[in-house]
């Protein structure tokens, strides 16, 4: 059985204190005896012992410990860096062979086959839960409009386009502009002003990051979570750097 950490703490601390209570107790009945002098040092001694062993023991415990969670740490910092690498590595190799195709016709039919591999790392790279990422492509007109244009994790009903004249567009078009990002970790605390969640929709924490290379925009990359927190600060830079990698392979 497992001794919670706080009932450690105060387990440890009543058997030290006892130890050096029996400890004193023990040597003044030593020195008192006139028979069973050494039954008395004896107890004294273990007594003594107990005092300080305990503590010394919980001390080597925690060290132990530490140590596990470092390497822990460390062996998970590994395997994410192995990890990124698996999914980035065929990205960049892919890039590369869209900026090399001799045809047009080529490089677009890359370019297009570029978007579901960075989707696909973006699902499942960021986040926790049941995590979503789709891209949002710029379509001619007025107002602008953002519409979704490909999908990748989650299966859930699709986004609605977003236009350019409505409060939540305001929001996302300017986020374009200045080359920012949207991000909010639990939408029934406190949503981005203007943004809205509508039915069937009930994604609760999201990141959208421009996918803008210069100053040609081609859209937005918004990852969503179902639940509070499912998409962290921590995400948005790995998302910046996929939307953009979907630049590239869009420009």
């Amino acid at each position: 059985m497992r001794v919670p950490p706080g009932a450690r703490v105060y387990l440890t601390t009543v058997i030290s204190l006892a130890g050096v209570a029996f400890a004193t107790w023990f040597g003044m009945q030593a020195g008192a005896a006139q028979a069973g002098r050494g039954w008395w040092t004896l107890g004294a001694v273990v007594a003594s012992v107990t005092a300080a062993g305990v503590p010394a023991y919980e001390q080597l415990r925690k060290e132990r410990m530490r140590a596990r969670a470092q390497r822990a740490a460390v062996d998970a910092a590994v395997a994410m860096r192995v990890t990124m690498n698996d999914a980035l590595d065929p990205i960049v190799r892919q890039l590369g062979r869209v900026a090399t195709a001799a045809r047009q016709h080529d490089r677009d039919a890359l370019a297009e086959a570029t978007i579901p591999m960075v989707l696909d790392s973006a699902a499942h790279l960021t986040g926790s839960g049941r995590v979503r990422a789709c891209l949002l492509r710029f379509t001619p007109g007025t107002p602008g409009m953002l519409v979704p244009s490909a999908y990748s994790g989650r299966v859930d009903d699709p986004l609605e386009p977003i236009a350019e004249d409505t409060p939540q567009g305001e929001l996302i078009f300017g986020m374009i502009r200045r080359n920012q990002h949207l991000f909010c970790p639990d939408l029934d605390d406190g949503p981005p002003p203007g943004w809205q969640v509508m039915p069937p929709q009930t994604y609760r924490s999201f990141a959208a990051v421009p996918v803008a290379a210069g100053t040609d925009a081609f859209g937005v990359l918004m990852v969503d979570g179902l639940d509070p927190g499912g998409i962290r600060r921590a995400d948005v830079p790995l998302i910046r750097l996929l939307g953009g990698l979907l630049a590239v392979a869009l420009a």
